[in-house]
């Protein structure tokens, strides 16, 4: 199944990079997107994969001319119980490999993760744009043992094997989260 997710991920990321209009409901507002992941990966320190938690949160604000600006934050805990956390910001079309598009009462966030991976994020509308529900899911390409990422907290590679999110969580707020 994880190769399906990573072929759609990546024909959605190639088929939308010139995003689809966001729906004009949803234009000053932003949409906030958590879940969390539990990992199996080795890093440059350990030989064995060591299982690790981490807390995700996608926010994507619509500015008033329909344009999404988005920004990753991910927090995790190390082996003395102390949180560290990083974002990532992005803006549609200026060479992000994040890609934002919408349809419908839909937006879909795609983005490559790793060399052999992907995470695509779903969110449905309801009928007013004032909820939202979403779906996280992360995969690697068939056939991949793993996918070598740089990990956004060390500069370092790091090998994931799999990656099981849950508790999705959606939110839409007026304004920009981002600040003015």
């Amino acid at each position: 199944m994880s190769h399906r997710i990573l072929a759609a991920v990546i024909v959605l990321a190639t088929t939308t990079s010139g995003a689809l209009a966001a729906p004009t409901q949803l234009y000053g507002k932003s949409v906030i997107v958590g879940w969390t992941e539990n990992r199996l990966q080795t890093t440059g320190r350990d030989a064995s994969p060591t299982s690790i938690t981490a807390s995700g949160q996608l926010s994507v604000y619509v500015s008033d001319k329909g344009r999404p600006f988005s920004r990753l934050n991910m927090s995790v805990s190390n082996r003395r119980n102390q949180t560290r956390s990083r974002q990532v910001d992005a803006v549609q079309g200026d060479g992000s490999v994040r890609a934002i598009s919408f349809r419908g009462n839909s937006m879909t966030a795609s983005m490559p993760r790793g060399d052999a991976g992907a995470m695509m994020i779903s969110v449905t509308f309801d009928s007013g744009f004032g909820g939202c529900s979403a779906h996280v899911v992360a995969g690697k390409a068939n056939g991949a043992q793993a996918t070598r990422s740089t990990s956004m907290f060390t500069g370092t590679p790091v090998d994931i094997f799999s990656i099981k999110t849950s508790g999705e969580s959606c939110s839409i707020q007026s304004g920009n989260v981002f600040g003015n």
